[in-house]
């Protein structure tokens, strides 16, 4: 699990249905449509610590010799990232910085990560 709070700021709305979900009576069992929801978010909070050899404090602080180049909300995002001390960062998160450090440069391997999603035998 992601640690908290930082890695669930903005997607508050998601953890609490996932709540929901698992204060139900386990006999009540589950919708296709719940299954899919969940495997997606199971996907795109997947963790990553870094990526093409470069951990995540590193790549902050490669993206952010560059940061005058880049948004205002790339600024902000690259801030708050080191701010926090992150070490780890959701999929959707992982994107973005590494496509900041592609922008900046460093030399990375296309990110193609592969996500376990949802086990259905489960």
């Amino acid at each position: 699990m992601l640690e908290e709070p930082d890695d669930w700021l903005y997607y508050e709305h998601i953890r609490r249905w996932l709540k929901k979900l698992t204060e139900r009576e386990l006999n009540d069992g589950y919708t296709p449509a719940e299954r899919a929801a969940v495997a997606r978010i199971i996907a795109a909070r997947t963790p990553f610590e870094g990526w093409g050899g470069y951990s995540v404090p590193e790549l902050i602080t490669a993206a952010l010799r560059y940061v005058a180049d880049f948004t205002y909300e790339d600024e902000i995002f690259l801030k708050e990232l080191e701010a926090r001390g992150a070490t780890r960062l959701a999929l959707i998160d992982m994107r973005q910085l590494l496509a900041l450090c592609d922008c900046a440069g460093v030399g990375l391997p296309k990110f193609r990560p592969r996500v376990d999603a949802w086990d259905e035998a489960a």
